[in-house]
């Protein structure tokens, strides 16, 4: 059994050990992280000082004597989360001598996504320039994979930086007290601390096998299955395979290590009085809402993937971006969603109620606080349809909420497994891989009533979706270019109903009335009179990389399959007028490389690209066609490369001296999983081949070409 250990008591008159938890959080991933730690530390005897990295006046890392945990997400192209971007700039100047944090003991988790260049960048770069400016890392830094599921290291991290960090409070304390007595300098160390040492309690070295969770009886709690379910089990049939609601042996009948009840910390009440109800997302200081003035399917209907071109009329609205730049749309959940829901928690008939939310007095949760994604007043339609993402995964914390909410034995059963860390096999086959929601676990466990106040506090707050501008306002002005496939979710066992992409769905639906055919004339929409543009709520995305370099004179390869063509669109377009205002100027030359499935279906912007090597803008247009290679239905005597890594290959020569001779510009832009990574190994393979270098050198002149912003990627999963 993993329950009674003797260290976990703590005396009521004992003053519980402090330690600093900072974090760096874009969409609620490492700020939830972090507070789970805050919550668990009172087990352990600890308290957590919790603050964002953005709230500099909280904390001074100069002054401080207490051990530092980081929790910091990546984002973009390995970029540190907004909430960190300060931070990092600070903890980067040059100016700062090599012992500015001699003082300091920190731990970083990291956070990233290995489907994208630069994972866990910020936790590195924190990392690496705090252990240059002579802090101590008191404990192994953990880099967490989303791409294959954060909980994997996540978990065991946490498990064992509680010992470390009880070893580090001691340890400074000694120190501390040295100081104190007999003003020693920190670099003296007392022989008792020399032989706590040698106990091999966890240090730098810390590996995940060593992590116990025995060690840590608050996070996790073992439950045996009783006898009489076991017999029970045992009568019924034994299930052919594993799906979402049912198990197999061993698991269906093993003892489950589960995490610990999440403390409740709202009380959520329902008032039918009456309001304005909102009627839109709350916008922010940078959102707008703007019209669509054209909408164009750039595929034929029988493409694999439908793409859709818009434009959106932003005269007059203060929006100057600039090629390659990206914005937000702000998109609501689909509404027939949002009626499931409340159908089956029985709120239907208090969806125009309003909603008030307050703290619950009673609460254990470290540094509670209300939603701030939730406006006053709001009405429950409104909480469901704009602030909550209620087709985000379910993290196993809400899963053991869940649990609690839960009648019937063998779905509770299940419900546990599935949080548990025997079961995360499962966990990950049947919810992360298949993106399961909450609306798909109420329907698979029928007897699971969770209540509102649950719903609030699990579920993150509804993200905007980014998408590339495809156009120059120069070329276009007063008009902003945009264009994406609609995403398909085929049905599966998990989730009986195919679904579409949540944005791409919804302005689908929102333009199909006025959508125009594929190969027809392009003009304004057709509006019938007294009628109105559709709307869109939208927000530049500022500090982008991804531009065309200031030097026009320089050379620039393009990689663009499919809709990642969008941003080049918008980069040709603005050489064209440049080239146009200056016609004795000194331009370099472009490349693109771009790529679908069939030339006659999906060539997106087709002509518009013909024509900018017809004019000069483009010198040179590389196309590959990997269907019709496939099928053998290309039309040349010599068939195309399949895909674009694979006419960067052709060209691997002209390719590496433009970055490596004529310190030409690189940029890669659309799906991360698989052409983004290939597209990199496939440049590492060719500036291998053309400098006689080994792969590792490759690895390195890749890295610089980066560093010098010369390699920029604008990459989604």
């Amino acid at each position: 059994m993993l329950h009674a250990f003797a260290w976990t008591c703590v005396m009521p008159c004992e003053v519980k050990s402090r330690f600093l938890l900072l974090y760096g959080s874009q969409k609620g991933q490492a700020q939830s992280i972090a507070e789970e730690i805050a919550d668990q530390a009172s087990a352990h005897g600890l308290v957590a000082d919790l603050f964002c990295l953005s709230n500099k006046e909280k904390y001074n890392l100069e002054k401080e004597t207490a051990p530092v945990v980081f929790v910091v997400s990546t984002t973009g192209d390995g970029e540190p989360p907004d909430t960190a971007l300060s931070f990092v700039k600070t903890i980067k100047e040059k100016t700062l001598p090599r012992n500015h944090f001699a003082r300091l003991n920190y731990a970083v988790l990291g956070l990233g996504d290995t489907n994208y260049a630069n994972f866990c960048n910020c936790g590195k770069t924190i990392d690496g320039r705090l252990h240059e400016l002579g802090a101590k890392r008191f404990y192994s830094t953990g880099h967490a994979d989303d791409g294959v599921g954060l909980e994997i290291v996540v978990d065991p991290w946490i498990e064992g930086v509680w010992e470390a960090l009880k070893k580090t409070v001691a340890e400074m304390a000694t120190q501390g007290q040295q100081d104190t007595d007999s003003g020693r300098s920190m670099l003296n160390t007392d022989p008792r601390a020399a032989n706590q040492e040698s106990t091999g309690a966890p240090g730098l070295n810390l590996s995940l096998g060593s992590l116990k969770l025995k060690d840590s009886p608050a996070q996790a709690s073992e439950l045996p299955k009783s006898t009489s379910e076991v017999e029970t089990r045992r009568t019924e049939p034994a299930p052919l395979e594993a799906s979402l609601t049912q198990s197999l042996l061993p698991l269906s009948e093993s003892a489950l290590n589960v995490p610990a009840l999440p403390p409740p910390f709202l009380r959520v009440s329902l008032e039918d009085a009456p309001a304005q109800e909102l009627s839109g997302p709350v916008l922010q200081e940078h959102h707008q809402d703007v019209s669509i003035s054209k909408a164009v399917q750039l595929t034929r209907d029988d493409a694999v993937k439908t793409a859709i071109m818009l434009e959106l009329d932003i005269s007059g609205k203060d929006i100057p971006y600039h090629p390659g730049d990206s914005f937000d749309v702000l998109c609501p959940n689909k509404s027939s969603e949002v009626q499931r829901i409340l159908q089956r928690l029985s709120l239907e008939q208090q969806s125009h109620h309003h909603v008030q939310l307050e703290l619950r007095k009673d609460t254990k949760k470290k540094a509670a606080q209300l939603p701030g994604h939730v406006p006053e007043g709001c009405t429950l339609l409104y909480l469901l349809s704009w602030c909550l993402e209620i087709r985000s995964v379910p993290k196993k914390a809400f899963l053991r909420a869940l649990v609690e909410c839960t009648e019937a034995a063998p779905e509770k059963r299940r419900l546990q497994e599935l949080c548990s860390k025997q079961g995360s096999g499962d966990y990950n086959r049947f919810i992360r891989d298949t993106s399961v929601c909450l609306l798909d676990l109420l329907l698979a466990f029928p007897s699971c009533n969770p209540p509102l106040s649950l719903l609030v506090e699990h579920l993150p707050k509804l993200q905007p979706r980014c998408y590339s501008a495809a156009s120059s306002s120069q070329k276009h002005p007063g008009k902003l270019h945009f264009v994406f496939n609609i995403v398909e979710f085929p049905a599966c066992p998990e989730r009986p109903v195919a679904r579409r992409g949540l944005c791409t769905g919804w302005l689908s639906d929102l333009v199909s009335p006025v959508l125009q055919p594929c190969g027809t004339a392009q003009g304004p929409l057709a509006i019938s009179s007294g009628a109105t543009l559709p709307k869109v709520h939208v927000g530049l995305r500022t500090g982008s990389s991804f531009r065309l370099p200031s030097d026009p004179a320089l050379p620039v390869v393009m990689v663009g399959p499919g809709t990642g063509v969008a941003p080049f669109i918008g980069f040709l377009q603005q050489r064209e007028k440049e080239r146009e205002a200056k016609q004795d100027g000194c331009f370099g030359e472009t490349w693109l490389f771009f790529g679908c499935r069939h030339k006659d279906r999906e060539f997106l912007f087709r002509e518009e690209l013909e024509r900018f090597v017809g004019n000069g803008t483009l010198t040179y247009l590389k196309v590959s066609f990997s269907r019709d290679v496939s099928e053998g239905t290309h039309p040349e005597p010599q068939p195309s490369p399949r895909y674009v890594q694979h006419n960067l290959l052709l060209h691997a020569k002209e390719v590496a001296n433009i970055l490596l001779k004529e310190k030409g510009y690189f940029y890669v832009c659309g799906d991360a999983k698989n052409m983004a990574k290939d597209v990199n190994d496939t440049l590492v393979d060719i500036i291998a081949a053309e400098t006689d270098v080994d792969k590792l050198g490759a690895m390195k002149m890749m890295a610089t070409l980066r560093e010098e912003k010369r390699y920029l990627q604008d990459i989604w999963g």
